[in-house]
């Protein structure tokens, strides 16, 4: 009889104990509103590379006509902080700042490149956190500054017109495109108060018109020109990793 009481005292003290302490976790997610964290980012952009027209080296020369352009992706590297307000356990709100050292926004000559790139997103995040998990949807518009972003005609500098212009007559500008980050996240907590992140998503740029480098197939060998091409919306994979702290 003892060891059957002593069994029974065991089972009611340790039970309580556990729903106790699973539900200390559960308030300390819902005390502690404020979240921040760093990672590590990749962002995936589209450069153009060459045209298939054959350039006109001609005086006074315009292009004509629709150009079929090629286009590679670059992977950029880059590092950033979050901060987030977590509403409820399904909503929250984020704010998020990535820096890409010596990001590329053309393909050759060199000197317009190794610039750097400035992403700024602010947005909600909705989803489910469980015990140990979270999955969440998340849509963040922002901006994406690059300070090499287009190409200008250098001052006091007289180029031969020419189609295309050779790039010894440009420099670089910055640029501000609009952006949006729609994708997932996936959250896991070791603790109560760390959160180990992961992002994927769809890093939508709105660019303006502007000018870029390409490669141009001359009559005889390549040739190495800029190109002004219309605004468009492009499609860019971005990821990260980090970890965050709720306080």
């Amino acid at each position: 009889m003892r060891r059957k009481e002593l069994f029974l005292l065991i089972i009611l003290v340790c039970f309580p104990l556990e729903s106790r302490d699973v539900y200390a976790q559960t308030a300390d997610l819902e005390d502690n509103k404020f979240e921040i964290g760093g990672h590590f980012t990749l962002l995936t952009t589209s450069i153009v590379t060459d045209d298939v027209s054959t350039p006109c080296l001609t005086i006074s020369c315009s292009p004509s006509g629709t150009f079929v352009l090629s286009r590679t992706r670059k992977t950029q590297p880059g590092f950033g902080g979050r901060f987030g307000y977590n509403l409820n356990s399904s909503v929250s709100l984020e704010a998020e700042l990535n820096v890409f050292p010596g990001a590329d926004s053309f393909s050759p000559p060199e000197e317009f490149n190794d610039g750097y790139f400035l992403e700024g997103l602010f947005g909600v995040k909705i989803g489910k956190r469980f015990e140990k998990v979270g999955i969440f949807g998340k849509a963040r518009p922002g901006f994406l500054y690059a300070n090499k972003g287009d190409l200008e005609g250098r001052p006091n500098v007289a180029c031969i017109t020419i189609f295309p212009p050779p790039p010894g007559c440009f420099q670089t500008t910055s640029t501000t495109n609009f952006a949006l980050d729609v994708g997932g996240v996936v959250e896991v907590y070791p603790t109560a108060r760390t959160v180990i992140r992961f992002d994927f998503g769809n890093t939508i740029i709105r660019h303006g018109e502007r000018n870029v480098t390409a490669t141009f197939q001359g009559l005889s060998s390549p040739i190495l020109g800029v190109l002004r091409i219309p605004e468009e919306t492009t499609h860019n994979f971005q990821g990260s990793v980090g970890i965050g702290f709720r306080f």
